[in-house]
This record gives structure tokens, sequence and C-alpha cells, in this order.
């Protein structure tokens, strides 16, 4: 018997999950995850929207199990704009391409685990 959690590097958000609609630099946000996740506490990741676009470079202060949940606060520590937030984003999505082999046309729903 054993216990399934997911180790994450990036933290992805939908509005009702704690996305910020305007997340401002150096501004602490709750977030909110279905089931068991550990992220890494104190170093920079991204953080991207359910459509995995790019949002912003955050920490992860912290994150605690709350059952079969995740909760924790997550610190901002520059948003992505522009060139750069095309470039983080094509990043991620091709990534998640990868992984899934194949192309995705709708990010609404695309998960990976």
């Amino acid at each position: 018997m054993g216990f399934r959690f997911e180790f994450n590097w990036v933290l992805k958000l939908k509005k009702e999950q704690g996305l910020p609609e305007n997340p401002m630099v150096g501004e602490v946000y709750d977030f909110f995850k279905e089931g068991t996740r550990v992220y890494p506490i104190g170093v920079p990741i991204d953080l991207v929207s359910g459509k995995w676009e790019s949002v912003a470079k955050i920490m992860v202060i912290e994150a605690r199990q709350d059952g079969l949940n995740t909760i924790g606060k997550f610190k901002i520590i520059k948003r992505f704009a522009g060139i750069e937030k095309e470039m983080i984003t094509y990043y991620w999505r091709e990534s998640i391409e990868m992984q899934l082999g194949r192309k995705i046309e709708d990010w609404s729903d695309a998960r990976v685990s």
C-alpha cells in the first residue's frame, strides 16, 4: 500500500485556487490545490495559469497538507510581461506537449501528473 504525492517545480493555479488577478511584486498570496503535493520552499519557481500561461517567478514560502489537499502561501518575486512572458509560456507548453507526446489545442484542460 502506498501514498500518492506529486513533486511540483511549477505552481499552476486557476483563479479559484488562488491565482491573483493582478500579482504584485513582494506580495504574499494563498493557494489551494487538490491532492498531496510537494513544492520547494524558498526556491524560485514559475507561476502559471490554468492554461499554462506564464505569470510570474515566485517563491513558495509555506505548503502543508490539509487532509488530501495542499494549502500554502507564495510570494511574487518578478512578474512576466511582453516577450519574456511569451517565451516562458512557450517553454512550458512545449514541455507539456513533449511529456504527453501530442499537440494540445485547448490549454484550459491540459494536465500532467
